[in-house]
C-alpha cells in the first residue's frame, strides 16, 4: 500500500504541474475544442488534487 501510495501521488503532482501532458494521451481521445479550452486544464488539476489527497490517505494507513 505504500509503493502504491507513493505512485499514486507522484503522478497526481505530474497531472498537477503538467496537465497538457494528460490532455494529449490518445486513449480516450478528447475533441480538440476540449484540448484548447482552459477549462480542461482546470478539471485535470482538481482530479489530480483528489489523486494527491488518496495518495497521502494511502501512504498514512500504510504507515500506521
Amino acid at each position: 500500500m505504500l509503493i502504491t501510495g507513493i505512485l499514486i501521488t507522484i503522478v497526481a503532482i505530474f497531472m498537477i504541474v503538467v496537465p497538457q501532458f494528460f490532455m494529449r494521451l490518445k486513449s480516450p481521445r478528447i475533441p480538440d475544442e476540449w484540448l484548447k479550452s482552459p477549462k480542461m486544464k482546470i478539471i485535470l488539476r482538481v482530479w489530480g488534487s483528489i489523486f494527491v489527497i488518496v495518495g497521502f490517505l494511502l501512504i498514512v494507513f500504510s504507515i500506521i
